[in-house]
C-alpha cells in the first residue's frame, strides 16, 4: 500500500519524542521511512527480539501481548515499539497483526540520517532522556506492583493467624470449660455414691449410675472429637481413600445409635440404595456420619423421626440426614462451620455439646473433595447435607 507524505507526515506526529520537530524534518523523514504491510496473525516482533524501530498504525489493529495475555489492542493512529527504538533495548513484549494492517516504520538509522541531514540532536537529547524516564516508570510500576503484592500476602497472613488464634481460642476454651463438665458430674455423682449409698433405693442408685453412665459417654465423645480434630490441625491425620460399601457404612452407623433413638423415642432409619459404593476414607465417613446423626438425636424431641438418605448426582453422591428437630435460625446456620462462634446449645434433653464435631465433619468432607451444606426451618427441622465423589 502506498501513503501520500502529508499522511506519512500525520502519522509521524503521534510521536512525542518528535514533537519539537520542524515541517522540513518531518517532510524529509517521511520519505525515508518504510511501509509495511502486515497480513492478520503475522507477528511483527517478539518477546526478546532486538529494537531499533517504533511503528505507527496506518490501518488496521495491532494486539501487544505475551505468550497468554493481550495487554492492549492498537488500531489506527497509534504507535508502539518506543521502549525499544534504541537498538541496545530489546523488546519487552510481541506484537502481531490483529487483522491485515498497515504500519509506517521508522528506525534509529531514519533518526540518525535525519540528524546529519539538518544538524539536530533526537536521540540524545530526546529519545534517551525519554526512554529513561520510562525506564523508571516501569522500575516503579513494578515496586508499585510488588509493594501490592506483599500487602495482599501481609493481609493474607495476618487473617490466618487471627483465624489461628481463634483456633487456640476454642481449643482452650473447650479444655477449660465444656471439657470439666462431664467430669465435675462424674465426680458429684460418684463422691455422694462413696458417702451417702447405703442411703439410697434402687431407683436413686440407678439415676445416678446414669448420670455417671452418660458423663463418661460425653467425655470420651469430646475427647475424640478433640483429638481427631487436634490431629486434623497439625496434618497428623492419614487420607486413606478405598472403596467402600456406603449401604453398609451407614447401617453400621445407624445400628450404632439406635439405642440412643430408641431411648428418645425417635425413629431412626436408613433409605440407601444397597449397591452404593464410593472411594472414601472410611473412618472419616463414618465419623461424619455418627457425628450428624448424634446431632439430629440431640435436636429432636420425643416422637420424632430421623432419616438417612442418599442420591447420586452427575458425579458426586449426596448424603443427606434429615430431622423434625427444633430447627436452626439463620444466623446461626451461618456461624456452624467456624471455629471462632460459639453456636453450641443444648439438646431437647439438656444433652450438652460444643460444636467441635461439625467443624471436624466440615474438614473431613472437604478433604474428599465435597461440600457440606445445611437446610433448616425454625421449628420444623433440619437437613444436614454432604457430598462426595461416586
Amino acid at each position: 500500500m502506498i501513503l501520500p507524505s502529508d499522511t506519512k507526515i500525520s502519522l509521524l506526529r503521534k510521536l512525542d519524542f518528535l514533537a519539537e520537530q520542524d515541517e522540513k524534518v518531518f517532510a524529509y523523514l517521511s520519505e525515508i521511512v518504510e511501509i509495511k504491510n502486515v497480513p492478520a496473525g503475522d507477528c511483527i516482533f517478539t518477546i526478546g527480539d532486538p529494537g531499533g524501530a517504533v511503528y505507527v498504525i496506518a490501518e488496521g489493529c495491532v494486539q501487544i501481548h505475551d505468550e497468554d495475555h493481550i495487554f492492549i489492542e492498537l488500531d489506527k493512529k497509534r504507535s508502539f515499539g518506543e521502549y525499544a527504538l534504541i537498538d541496545t533495548d530489546t523488546r519487552s513484549a510481541s506484537a502481531k497483526a490483529k487483522v491485515d494492517s498497515v504500519l509506517l516504520q521508522c528506525t534509529q538509522a531514519n533518526l540518525k540520517e535525519v540528524e546529519l541531514k539538518f544538524n539536530i540532536k533526537i536521540i540524545d537529547t530526546v529519545l534517551i532522556p525519554l526512554q529513561n524516564i520510562r525506564k523508571r516508570m516501569m522500575v516503579k510500576d513494578q515496586l508499585e506492583e510488588e509493594l501490592t503484592r506483599q500487602k495482599v500476602m501481609i493481609e493474607r497472613q495476618r487473617k490466618e493467624l487471627e483465624r489461628l488464634n481463634a483456633t487456640k481460642d476454642k481449643f482452650f476454651s473447650i479444655i477449660a470449660h465444656d471439657l470439666k463438665n462431664p467430669f465435675a458430674s462424674l465426680i458429684g455423682a460418684s463422691d455422694f455414691l462413696v458417702n451417702s449409698s447405703s442411703e439410697l433405693s434402687k431407683e436413686q442408685l440407678h439415676n445416678f449410675h446414669e448420670i455417671i453412665n452418660q458423663s463418661a459417654r460425653r467425655g470420651y465423645k469430646l475427647l475424640e472429637n478433640l483429638l481427631e480434630w487436634a490431629r486434623m490441625q497439625t496434618g497428623n491425620i492419614k487420607f486413606k481413600p478405598k472403596e467402600v460399601d456406603l449401604w453398609n457404612l451407614v447401617n453400621e452407623v445407624v445400628n450404632l445409635l439406635t439405642g440412643s433413638a430408641e431411648h428418645k423415642e425417635i425413629c431412626l432409619s436408613a433409605e440407601i440404595d444397597e449397591n452404593l459404593k464410593a472411594f472414601v476414607d472410611e473412618n472419616m465417613i463414618d465419623t461424619v456420619l455418627r457425628n450428624l446423626v448424634s446431632n439430629a438425636i440431640k435436636f429432636t424431641p420425643r416422637g420424632g423421626v430421623i432419616k438417612v438418605s442418599s442420591q447420586v448426582l452427575d458425579q458426586f453422591i449426596e448424603i443427606t440426614v434429615a430431622d423434625n428437630g427444633i430447627g436452626i435460625t439463620p444466623e446461626n446456620i451461618s456461624k456452624l462451620f467456624k471455629i471462632d462462634e460459639k453456636v453450641s446449645k443444648n439438646g431437647t434433653e439438656n444433652e450438652s455439646g460444643t460444636g467441635l464435631g461439625l467443624i471436624l465433619c466440615k474438614e473431613f468432607v472437604e478433604r474428599h473433595g465435597g461440600e457440606m451444606r445445611v437446610e433448616s426451618e425454625l421449628g420444623k427441622g433440619s437437613k444436614f447435607i454432604f457430598t462426595i465423589a461416586v
